[in-house]
């Protein structure tokens, strides 16, 4: 049932059909319909203050009704690989939360994984992502302000060595404190960053003006 629905919810997606939901049944549907309605009436605000202090004031007209992004930012679906136009993006530009707007990453944190989603070795600002590790091991990456699921993050990063020495200055607090030292705890440009795979659905890209 659950990879039917992802099927569906995809197909929606890709045609721009929200009335897919119409032919779905059982709990899963009821909850992406929910986090439809919930979704559109909590994020109309035009200022948003974050955890890190900070204020999101772009955020007007935040929010989906997008099933496939429903599905994973609600429900913690997976889009298949390869599929999101976000994982081919090269412009400038930021990377919001699809549910609230919230800027998350920048193209400046950018970087081709080879994993099929887009991926970003850090996040934008402090306070932005919220880390959790699941049952399974993994570490969850979710959205802080809305708690919306984002993906995964996984410690095989880019190198160290092949970043810009500017952006690794600018490393949020809050991302996971990896990729500095090696074994013997010594500097190492050939350490791993994380890797934040992140659902395409899940985020809308605005391009730098």
């Amino acid at each position: 049932m659950r990879a039917l629905l992802t099927g569906l919810l995809f197909c929606a997606a890709i045609h721009g059909e929200c009335s897919a939901f119409a032919g779905v049944t059982g709990e899963a549907a009821a909850a992406a319909q929910g986090a439809a309605c919930r979704s559109s009436r909590r994020h109309t605000t035009k200022s948003n203050e974050l955890d890190d202090g900070s204020t999101d004031t772009d955020n007007s007209g935040a929010g989906t009704w997008n099933p496939l992004s429903l599905a994973v930012l609600r429900l913690g679906f997976t889009e298949p690989a390869w599929t999101s136009p976000l994982n081919y993006q090269k412009a400038e530009g930021v990377y919001k939360c699809a549910s609230c707007g919230t800027a998350l990453f920048s193209s400046n944190g950018k970087f081709d994984s080879g994993s099929g989603w887009p991926s970003f070795w850090k996040t934008v600002s402090s306070g932005r992502v919220e880390l959790k590790k699941e049952w399974d091991g993994r570490i969850e990456c979710k959205c802080q302000k809305c708690k919306g699921h984002l993906g995964h993050v996984f410690p095989d990063g880019p190198q160290r060595g092949s970043l810009d020495a500017m952006e690794l200055a600018t490393i949020p607090e809050t991302d996971p404190q990896i990729g500095y030292k090696d074994q013997n705890d010594s500097d190492s440009s050939f350490s791993k960053m994380p890797r934040y795979c992140v659902n395409g659905a899940a985020m809308k890209f605005e391009k730098e003006s």
